[in-house]
């Protein structure tokens, strides 16, 4: 029973011990200027592309109907050029899941893929999950954005857990494709309980388990004294 006992407690401070505070990131990028190159800026994650392309703030919320002012876009930067159509590759410092997005600028159909979302998860070197992009957003008129068709977003969501990486590729759109409004959900290790904290909850355990057996003890004395008196 005392073994029983003292399992219970030792896996319980071992849990609180090896949990960490979830935290959902949100990154608009609207805190960065316009043509910013965007890679470490934002916490648990860096952006990158292709070799020779890189990922770039593109102020052109409205017309396009993310948080304003910023998209992202890839582009080079020798000249400073804008092509949406390359590789958005986000790298997790730590695993994340249910990342969500939204697409801006897709004139392909309703109901067809734009892109592929190539899902790596507890750092495989191939994805794991491969998610073809849809598009859903109608009309495809300019009647809503004014001179520029397609303004209306297309949101992606990918509820799966331990992603370490995330690659967007295989862009089909006629003119490319902007992003917006990235989230995900992370076990941050940072926010994991204070050493003082697991060491109160283990020693209130050992002292309730003390106290239990201690006043089993007393129990067995008591009784073997109210024995031996004459």
């Amino acid at each position: 029973m005392k073994s029983q006992l003292w399992g219970t407690i030792l896996l319980g401070v071992a849990l609180l011990a090896g949990q960490a505070q979830a935290s959902i990131i949100t990154i608009n990028f609207d805190n960065l200027p316009n043509a910013t190159v965007v890679t470490n800026q934002y916490t648990d994650v860096t952006f990158g592309s292709i070799p020779g392309e890189v990922i770039m703030t593109w102020a052109n919320n409205p017309p396009f109907q993310g948080s304003a002012p910023n998209l992202i876009c890839t582009g080079t930067t020798a000249p400073l050029t804008l092509d949406c159509e390359n590789n958005i590759i986000l790298t997790f410092s730590v695993p994340v899941s249910n990342i969500s997005f939204t697409a801006y600028g897709n004139q392909n159909a309703d109901g067809t893929s734009f892109a592929t979302a190539d899902v790596f998860q507890n750092n495989s070197p191939t994805p794991t999950q491969v998610v073809p992009l849809l598009v859903s957003h109608t009309p495809h008129t300019p009647a809503i954005c004014g001179s520029t068709p397609d303004c209306v977003g297309d949101p992606q969501t990918l509820n799966f857990s331990n992603i370490t990486q995330l690659q967007i590729v295989n862009n089909n759109d006629p003119n490319g494709t902007a992003y917006d409004d990235f989230s995900f959900t992370t076990q941050d290790p940072t926010q994991a309980p204070e050493p003082s904290t697991l060491f109160l909850t283990g020693f209130c355990g050992l002292a309730w388990i003390g106290r239990r057996i201690l006043a089993r003890l007393l129990g067995g004395c008591s009784g073997r004294w109210l024995m031996w008196r004459p």
